[in-house]
């Protein structure tokens, strides 16, 4: 495959008019388009549109991606229900930037030089609008996966000197970052932030929640509070169906109430990306031992196997054989190998031994099969 681009839009908060949808639809000719969802693949040419426009004119997710990298993600929201200084203390540099509008926000994650992975991989917005929901209920953790993307980009070459002389620039480990959500991981995926990286931050990371959502006696209580020409404010707001409004009135009773809510979420430990780097080989080291070790297991637990049920592979070795064909001598092969290892593993190569030429006097008549087992080591009789 020579070239493909991979340009998906979802709704979230109310599907498109039959209007907009009629103006998605003429955004490019080669757009498959619903109420909640577009999907636009070229493989030769260019979308002629600023996707980040039509993500603010017309839906709540975008997500692009080419097989040879660059991938972006940007969400769109409910003007003001994300904190003005979300992104503050991260240095994103030109990697991540949230825009406010007159009416709605977007967050802009985009990797325009990241290269694609070595093997190839699909992504899809279904998989990780869940993130959107997760910033608006308060959990960070997929910032910080995008601030260990950054630094994964841009080296370590300058963190030794600049993050430990000005921890602010380093973000606080969130908690929970041990167990990440399926969002989050596609995430760390689609950004290639590698694995002993993730467990080498979780290992600074508190096991609490992200966000304590209050119960409805605390709502009940607050709204008794709240002024009553913000509470008709509110009622009239509900009657134009304004997207993200239940959000936004919820995280005005928090604020309004901040000291009856309770303990704020811990900060979290600060850890500089360098002393990040050096775990994480340590870390590398383990999970590659833990993955032969598991493997190991795994080809024992199947040699065990294969002992205890070698009258049937022997029958489907002969079945395999009799049926004449390349594909069959191929299948009575590999569980001729099969057999061949697992006798090996538990010193039974004398009965193996016996058993085969047994086996292979009824096949004499075969060329092909006896080729094949000559060049996988069979005492196989020349023909």
């Amino acid at each position: 495959m020579s070239e493909y681009q991979h340009y998906e839009f979802m709704t979230i908060d109310q599907p498109l008019t039959k209007a907009q949808l009629d103006a998605v639809n003429d955004l490019s000719s080669h757009i498959e388009a619903s109420s909640t969802h577009a999907l636009i693949i070229y493989h030769w040419g260019d979308f002629k549109h600023d996707p980040i426009d039509v993500l603010h004119k017309f839906f709540d997710g975008f997500l692009y991606w080419a097989n040879w990298g660059s991938p972006q993600l940007a969400f769109r929201f409910p003007r003001g229900i994300l904190p003005g200084n979300l992104l503050d203390g991260y240095d994103f540099e030109d990697f991540a930037k949230l825009t406010r509008y007159k009416d709605y926000d977007i967050l802009d994650i985009q990797f325009g030089e990241m290269e694609g992975p070595d093997e190839w991989t699909e992504y899809d917005l279904g998989s990780l609008i869940p993130i959107r929901d997760e910033l608006m209920a308060g959990d960070l953790r997929s910032l910080y996966i995008v601030w260990l993307a950054v630094r994964n980009m841009m080296g370590d070459y300058d963190d030794n000197e600049d993050e430990e002389e000005n921890d602010i620039s380093v973000p606080p480990v969130p908690p929970g970052f041990g167990a990440l959500t399926s969002a989050q991981q596609e995430l760390a995926a689609l950004l290639q932030v590698p694995e002993e990286l993730l467990v080498a931050a979780a290992r600074h990371s508190s096991a609490g929640k992200q966000a304590v959502s209050p119960t409805g006696e605390n709502i009940a209580a607050w709204v008794k509070l709240l002024p009553p020409e913000r509470g008709h404010e509110y009622l009239v707001r509900l009657a134009q169906n304004e997207p993200g409004l239940s959000r936004l009135f919820l995280r005005e009773l928090r604020e309004r109430n901040q000291d009856k809510a309770g303990a704020t979420p811990p900060t979290g430990e600060r850890v500089t990306y360098a002393a990040l780097l050096a775990e994480s080989a340590a870390v590398k080291a383990q999970l590659e031992r833990e993955r032969r070790e598991q493997a190991q297991a795994a080809h024992r637990r199947h040699l065990q196997d294969i002992d205890e049920h070698k009258e049937s592979y022997w029958q489907q070795a002969d079945q395999a054989a009799a049926r004449g064909t390349g594909t069959g001598y191929d299948e009575a092969v590999r569980l001729l190998i099969e057999l061949r290892d697992a006798a090996d593993h538990f010193k039974e190569n004398q009965a193996f031994q016996a058993r085969f030429r047994a086996w292979i006097g009824s096949h004499l008549r075969r060329p092909a099969l006896i080729k094949r087992l000559q060049a996988q080591k069979f005492t196989a009789p020349e023909m």
